[in-house]
């Protein structure tokens, strides 16, 4: 506990910033060694102010041991023992000096230990550099053993590394007493034997370290150092400038970027001279008292700590507790809050107040108006300009893409408020108003904390709920909770949430096998959503044609609610009362419109069994599988994205894009991802033919909704299942888009299952239709089956979800058939010859496709996707977001903006 408490308060900042060095550098070179280069070369510079800082201290104490020398010398001839210690004792005192003071000629060496236990810490397990080679490294997740004799290897990065590190202290002590230079000779034995079998990444980053180490202490010994070193800076900058603006392959927006914030290195001299002026003008009140200094620095830097380690993370939790409910088995989800509070504490408090007290009042006058400037930005960011972004998931990533979220207009505003902000930070200490600064920062820390603590409450209360009805998950009995009948017939829809398309000739393609299990299906391509979310696109292919949202909304003066749990339960209804079927309704989505399905809306309806499949088999999975499964995966990721979260809310929006990374938060770890989340829906579907018996006494109606197709997580092909590390390659035409592993493994999960109804001869009696709500959106099918874009830019892919149909009695290969068809023509495919001219039970009006028929299907691009986002009665749809289709989806021709 206590060494977890130390790392994340001394240990874990400087392993972010190294892991955000190594994550930018391997952006720009797309290459481990030069990443591992860049990381040294950014330490060292961010390292330089402590250097020279100890440098003054170690000649102070250079100057004060000269000083003493020849009085301890006198004292230590004539006086021996217990007399010897107290004159000495006295002769330090009456010099103000004190032996522990001896530690300062150390201090350049003990800046080593932190920054090299960080290192240690990311890159002696770092999996993106196993197997990759730079130079004469043949693996940097190895040590080097490059010479070799007999079957005995030396490694000799680490003796090259030690010689370096010996050249850089014999300069850099040269001159000096014994004593310094035992402390450097000593201290480079101690790396040798600790780094003599590391990877050679890790001692690499350490050579390269003592190369910068060495070129700074020769630096150190010319006359004009600082602007030898500056020209040196500036044409690295030069020419990572030049790699980035034309050679760089990667997004030209984000290089421009890049450039330009590097660029700003050019005018260090500048900022230098204009904070020293700041300083002395209009600064000049903080630099005159040490107390109101002080004062503002520590509350703003509270404020930072409180805002990102508590309010923030609190926040976020307390908002969708179930979703963090003992993830890894650690219980209640406050242990995310006190790890990110240690985390933020280190980076806002610790560091920045050891920073503060070494250097001299002036540097302490700019970090302390440069705190109350950063957190009063923190809170405008945080509070006025939230921006939407979608859906956070459980893995603290957003479900869609973020880019182009923010209009060009707000990110001007922004900058404009926030360069605003911190001119009247500026005035306000210029016009002697310290104490309002200080009042506003220490509220502002009191309404955060309290904040903190009501929602951190919350999570309480609400895990404590939680904890009392549900149980461990591999405690859960494995048995049949799906019953079909063998000789009456059965119907079953699986409601694959996302399921894409066009997907599906790529998976029969890469495993035919599938081919022999899906005989009697028929592929509906030309298949049309109402819109790119569930909330939209679900209700018409439960309900049928009365729920598309241009119908849906017609019935302003009834509930959303209403109508959309109307729409869930239309298929339970007439299949339980009306033919007397047994049905069981699993995981529908939005039920009640709750994010984890309030199944309770299907209770005291005749004849249905509502259950809860998804989340239920996730622990006996995990229990089965452990060799697929990185252990604690989940929980460490939500303890590392944690901060970077807060790091996206409190910074501008201009920012925010690059901070969130494409959603791996500058992440390097190759494995990371939410195996759980995407465990609790695929585990559905892998116990299925455990949970199928057919024992049903009457006709039975299964209606299964799966959400593991909505995953981009990626499975290990070709059977497409978790694993630790993915070592195989998919040959499917679409086998590299998001998406497409978890809809492989969908299928295969559910042939496996079709195999069992086959073994047991109930194939042939069951009527078998797998739908999606919609389609997941991607530019490579569009380019690959449309003939263009609509104008506006919108994915029509979003709109073509899975449509597959297995009739009573069907056989044969799968046909295709380009039929004109939408998601809500299942309800009336699933009654087919059932039941005559179906009626919808809620609202009384025939269940016909006569508005497909008549007009084609009007569909939404709004982008919403959760209720209260939505007015109380009606889906939220501008006139801009409504299009016309028919026929050929495929051809843009067929796409009419508006209502037809």
């Amino acid at each position: 506990m206590v060494l977890d408490l130390l790392f994340n308060l001394l240990i874990y900042p400087l392993k972010q910033i190294i892991e955000f060095s190594f994550s930018l550098f391997y952006h720009v070179f797309k290459n481990p060694g030069a990443a591992i280069l860049g990381v040294s070369l950014a330490v060292t510079i961010m390292c330089l102010p402590l250097y020279i800082v100890a440098e003054k201290w170690t000649e102070l104490e250079r100057d004060i041991q000269k000083k003493l020398e020849p009085g301890v010398k006198r004292i230590k001839k004539f006086f021996k023992g217990d007399e010897q210690y107290m004159i000495l004792t006295t002769f330090y005192r009456q010099n103000h000096y004190h032996p522990l003071m001896a530690l300062r000629s150390s201090f350049s060496l003990l800046i080593q230990i932190p920054f090299f236990l960080a290192a240690y810490s990311y890159l002696s397990h770092l999996s993106l550099l196993q197997g990759r080679s730079f130079f004469i490294l043949s693996d940097l997740g190895k040590n080097d053993a490059l010479f070799t004799i007999g079957s005995f290897t030396i490694n000799v990065l680490p003796v090259l590394m030690t010689l370096i590190n010996c050249a850089s202290g014999f300069v850099y002590t040269k001159g000096h007493s014994l004593r310094e230079k035992l402390q450097v000779y000593i201290m480079a034995a101690v790396f040798l034997v600790v780094l003599y079998d590391s990877p050679s990444g890790l001692v690499l980053y350490w050579t390269l370290n003592q190369v910068f180490s060495l070129t700074k202490n020769i630096f150190m010994k010319l006359k004009n150092p600082l602007k030898v070193f500056f020209t040196c800076v500036c044409a690295a900058i030069l020419f990572c400038d030049f790699y980035l603006l034309f050679l760089h392959p990667g997004s030209f927006k984000r290089r421009l970027l890049m450039t330009v914030v590097i660029s700003f290195i050019f005018l260090a001299p500048l900022f230098v001279k204009g904070i020293s002026r700041l300083i002395d003008g209009v600064l000049f009140p903080l630099l005159n008292s040490s107390k109101s200094r002080g004062l503002l620095f520590f509350t703003s830097a509270a404020g930072l700590f409180l805002l990102t380690g508590l309010f923030i993370p609190s926040s976020i939790i307390s908002s969708s507790v179930i979703e963090f409910f003992n993830i890894d088995g650690l219980g209640s989800p406050l242990c995310f809050i006190s790890n990110t509070l240690m985390q933020s504490c280190g980076l806002f408090l610790v560091w920045p107040t050891f920073l503060y007290f070494l250097f001299n009042k002036r540097i302490q006058t700019a970090f302390s108006a440069l705190s109350f400037v950063l957190f009063a930005c923190a809170l405008v960011n945080t509070f006025v300009f939230v921006g939407r972004y979608g859906t956070l998931t459980r893995m603290l990533t957003f479900s869609e893409n973020i880019a182009g979220r923010v209009l060009p207009f707000v990110m001007v505003l922004n900058l404009a408020v926030l360069l605003l902000l911190a001119a009247a930070s500026v005035l306000a200490v210029k016009y002697r108003f310290l104490n309002v600064l200080t009042g506003i920062s220490g509220i502002s820390c009191l309404s955060l904390f309290a904040a903190g603590l009501l929602y951190s409450n919350i999570i309480r209360k609400s895990y404590n709920e939680l904890s009392l009805t549900y149980s461990p998950q591999s405690a859960v009995e494995l048995k049949p909770v799906l019953h079909l009948s063998k000789t009456q017939k059965n119907v079953v829809l699986f409601m694959l949430d996302r399921s894409e398309s066009a997907f599906f000739n790529s998976i029969l393609e890469e495993d035919p096998s599938l081919k022999d299990i899906y005989t009697g299906f028929t592929y509906y391509p030309n298949t049309i959503s109402y819109g790119g979310h569930t909330i939209i696109g679900a209700p018409p292919l439960f309900g049928g044609y009365e729920y598309t949202p241009e119908e849906f909304n017609k019935r302003s003066d009834v509930s959303k609610l209403t109508k959309n749990n109307e729409a869930l339960k239309v298929l339970p209804k007439i299949f339980g009362e009306q033919l007397d079927y047994n049905v069981t309704v699993t995981d529908t989505s939005w039920a009640n419109y709750q994010w984890i399905p309030d199944m309770s809306i299907f209770e005291g309806m005749k004849n249905v069994t509502p259950l809860s499949l998804e989340n239920t088999y996730t622990g006996l999975w995990m229990d089965l599988n452990r060799d697929k499964v990185k252990e604690n995966l989940v929980s460490s990721s939500i303890k590392r994205n944690m901060l970077w979260v807060c790091f996206f809310r409190i910074s501008p929006p201009l920012f925010r894009d690059a901070i969130y990374d494409d959603s791996k938060w500058w992440n390097t770890d190759e494995e990371s991802g939410d195996i759980q989340g995407f465990i609790d829906y695929y585990s559905a579907l892998y116990f299925l033919p455990q949970l199928t018996d057919f024992s049903s006494d009457k006709p039975s109606f299964l209606n299964i909704t799966n959400d593991s197709t909505h995953s981009g997580f990626e499975l290990n092909p070709p059977e497409y299942v978790p694993a630790v590390k993915i070592t195989g390659t998919g040959t499917g035409e679409f086998a590299k888009v998001s998406g497409y592993s978890a809809n492989v493994a969908a299928f295969k999960l559910i042939g496996k299952w079709i195999n069992l109804l086959k073994e047991n001869g109930v194939y042939d009696n069951t009527r078998i239709i797998i739908a999606a709500d919609h389609g997941i959106g991607k530019d490579e099918v569009v380019k690959k089956l449309y003939n263009g874009k609509l104008s506006d830019g919108f994915c029509m892919d979003h709109l073509n979800p899975m449509l597959l149909v297995k009739d009573f009695d069907a056989q044969g290969e799968i046909k295709t058939d380009t039929t004109f068809m939408t998601n809500a023509d299942v309800p009336l495919l699933l009654l087919k010859n059932l039941v005559e001219n179906p009626v919808n039970p809620y609202t009384g009006k025939p269940m016909t496709d006569s508005i497909k028929k008549e007009k084609g299907a009007v569909v939404t691009t709004n982008s919403t996707w959760s209720p209260d986002q939505h007015s109380s009665t009606t889906f939220s749809i501008k006139e801009n977001q409504w299009y016309t289709v028919k026929d050929n989806i495929f051809d843009t021709a067929n796409w009419s903006k508006g209502r037809q």
